[in-house]
């Protein structure tokens, strides 16, 4: 079972624990291989790797799994992660937007990250507080419904939304004016009740961490993933940057006053949108409220409290003109953003996710354009753009992610 450790502790990796996770995680990634093959993938000779994996052996997290072919002489051995010997589970609490579809996602995955048990709930609209309490009985029924033996699971990470200050064991609820919620007195009664050790991070960070190991087809060390525009994930040298309290990458402002400067940034042309889906939901029912002709109405017949992101795509991607000049509106906004982020952080890859992926080439195109005209040449020249691949699951899969990663650098 992991140590629970402060985010500003996984930060500063001990040697010891920076290659144990390099090879596993290659194993994880690419396995089986043989040692050599680790040797060349990591760069530490092969007298290292062979001793890191006596040991992993020894504790279970690797097998030896028959022999490579061979080039002449002995034939090497392959090993291969033992994904079966302890689980993860991670949990999304779900969004506190008002326009975007409320679940609490529970998953419990293998050392591989792959999904072997879940159990979605709807989200109770209620404060943060009672959120975090209403999850410990999502967590009973995973663990009383879970096909595995729950004695292998090795630890919990919990995806919450929100401005996170692991200083002061608070989150910021930004859907509530600001106002923090403690829960460590929650964490603390689910080790107690559950007797295992459970991680808190920000919900935009998780779901970027799990794309990065579940979601892309390449190896990438410097990523950025939006998580629609409310939130974003950062990844610098291949690790979870959380920043000095856990809450880097918000990317909203907090304003507490009406004044000339806010109105400002209210204005279409002064600010960009800042809600789960690019303003579209609400954008699309004040546009049918003032008659502007549109097949939203029709699929949602007539009923503008039923207008929501998807209700949106679908009429775009049937014809609707109204439709397409909103998403691309929106995608336009988002790329400029992006462009600032690209200046800024010079990423291999921007992954967009939230549900706004959705949207496809007509999200993407425009987002990519805007990037093109607002970032400079040399960062925009090597990014690539990319959809989320893990849709709804991002955020509880990349909390097991985690669990996962702590265990490999404790190993």
């Amino acid at each position: 079972m992991i140590q629970r450790r402060t985010l500003h502790e996984q930060h500063n990796l001990s040697e010891r624990e920076q290659k144990s996770f390099q090879i596993l995680e290659l194993i994880r990634q690419r396995g089986p291989l043989t040692r050599t093959e680790l040797s060349q993938g990591t760069g530490f000779n092969i007298v290292t790797v062979s001793n890191y994996i006596s040991q992993f052996i020894e504790r279970g997290l690797v097998v030896e799994r028959g022999f490579d072919v061979s080039t002449g002489g002995r034939k090497p051995i392959l090993v291969e992660l033992n994904s079966k010997s302890g689980f993860a589970i991670g949990i999304d609490l779900g969004p506190v937007d008002m326009y975007h579809t409320r679940h609490t996602v529970v998953v419990i995955t293998d050392f591989k990250g792959h999904r072997v048990h879940q159990v979605i709930r709807p989200r109770i609209l209620d404060s943060l507080d009672r959120v975090l309490q209403s999850t410990r009985e999502v967590i009973k029924e995973l663990l009383d419904t879970s096909p595995i033996d729950i004695s292998k699971i090795q630890g919990v990470a919990v995806g919450v939304p929100g401005v996170l200050d692991e200083r002061a064991g608070t989150v910021r609820d930004t859907s509530h004016q600001g106002i923090r919620t403690s829960y460590v007195a929650m964490r603390e009664q689910w080790e107690s009740e559950f007797g295992l050790p459970v991680l808190i991070g920000n919900d935009a960070t998780l779901a970027g961490y799990g794309e990065l190991r579940l979601g892309l087809e390449r190896p990438i060390s410097n990523m950025i993933y939006m998580y629609s525009d409310v939130g974003a994930s950062l990844i610098i040298d291949g690790q979870i940057y959380w920043g000095a309290s856990g809450s880097a990458g918000e990317l909203d402002l907090f304003i507490q006053t009406d004044d000339d400067y806010v109105s400002w940034v209210n204005s279409p042309t002064g600010a960009l949108p800042k809600y789960w889906d690019l303003g579209l939901t609400q954008q699309a029912k004040k546009l049918v409220s003032e008659g502007h002709a549109t097949t939203i109405e029709e699929l949602v017949k007539g009923k503008a409290e039923s207008i929501n992101l998807d209700i949106v795509v679908q009429a775009a991607q049937e014809g609707d003109q109204l439709s397409r000049q909103l998403i691309e509106h929106a995608a336009m906004q988002l790329g400029i953003r992006i462009g600032v982020l690209v200046n800024l952080l010079n990423p291999e890859v921007v992954v967009i996710g939230g549900g706004i992926e959705k949207a496809g080439a007509m999200l993407l195109e425009p987002v990519w354009r805007a990037v093109k005209k607002y970032a400079y040449e040399e960062p925009a020249s090597l990014v690539d753009v990319l959809p989320a691949q893990l849709g709804e699951q991002a955020v509880a899969l990349g909390a097991a992610c985690w669990v996962i990663r702590e265990v490999f650098t404790q190993a």
